[in-house]
């Protein structure tokens, strides 16, 4: 019997505890398998009750109990649902617990071969450690996805995991990988008919880490936005190459006047992001003033 003194989640996790402790607990049997069935069923009605009062750590404690318990039912599927779920209770309140339940579920959709929804938890791991600013984590994380999206041949959400992969190594100072990284996407997106338009945008990119991480080297953009054009016709002209060109030849001439104006010109076109200005930032400084 229900004790009124106790919220409904908290007497629901009693009734399946109990549930598990008939009869010796989890001996052999299909009776005792189907009495930690019930107790899984008991432990998701705690963790949506919880849920519907906010109790996120003692919700995310009862939708991982569910899970173990079908870990143990060898019901797999049903169980990095459950972790899915404690993980989505977790993020409010206990970072660890969040990325410990999101690691188990990916593990285990891995193991069931559902290698696309075993990628999407690693995903959804690095954009939780971007919230939390725990760049390198997530720069990991990030890594881990693209390349289990890379095994799936899912180019869409490989290419999602990359960008991020190069943006936050441009944020870290690692302008080499980044550069690398554009330029790769860049390439790859000529080939992808869903992607093509992207492809300016990511060699602009690896432009700018070009010069962050040589800031003297504007005759090296200038012979790589070369190459890119070879690769890409449609970046002869284009805003993107028209703006890197000027960046280049200002660096050249270790003109800083030069080098804002360029910057002003193409914003007065297309705003520049705030990792493109961070990086823009860093190669500033090389001429000796640090304007913002």
């Amino acid at each position: 019997m229900a004790d009124p003194t106790r919220s409904k989640g908290e007497n629901l996790m009693i009734e399946a505890e109990a549930m598990l402790n008939k009869s010796g607990g989890m001996c052999c049997g299909s009776k005792a398998r189907v009495r930690s069935e019930e107790a899984s069923m008991l432990y998701v009605k705690a963790a949506n009750a919880f849920k519907m009062e906010k109790e996120w750590h003692k919700a995310g404690n009862a939708f991982a109990e569910a899970a173990s318990m079908e870990l143990k039912n060898e019901r797999k599927t049903e169980a990095a649902m459950h972790y899915v779920e404690a993980a989505k209770c977790y993020k409010k309140v206990s970072p660890s617990e969040c990325e410990t339940c999101l690691l188990k579920a990916s593990e285990v959709y891995d193991d069931v071969g559902r290698g696309k929804t075993a990628a999407k938890q690693h995903l959804a791991l690095a954009e939780f450690c971007e919230e939390q600013g725990v760049l390198p984590r997530a720069l990991d994380e990030y890594q881990k996805a693209a390349d289990m999206f890379i095994e799936e041949q899912l180019a869409s959400s490989t290419t999602k995991c990359l960008t991020s992969v190069a943006r936050i190594s441009a944020v870290l100072g690692d302008y080499n990988r980044a550069k690398e990284l554009y330029e790769q996407l860049g390439t790859e997106a000529l080939n992808n008919s869903l992607l093509k338009y992207t492809a300016n945008e990511h060699f602009a990119k690896a432009g700018l880490c070009h010069l962050a991480s040589n800031p003297q080297d504007g005759k090296g953009l200038l012979q790589k936005m070369e190459e890119w054009k070879d690769t890409n016709p449609s970046f002869e002209g284009s805003r993107e190459s028209i703006f890197l060109s000027k960046l280049g030849q200002a660096v050249m001439k270790e003109d800083l006047d030069e080098f804002n104006e360029a910057i002003r010109s193409h914003e007065s076109i297309s705003r520049l992001s705030d990792g493109d200005n961070a990086i823009l930032k860093s190669i500033r400084k090389t001429f000796g003033t640090d304007l913002c």
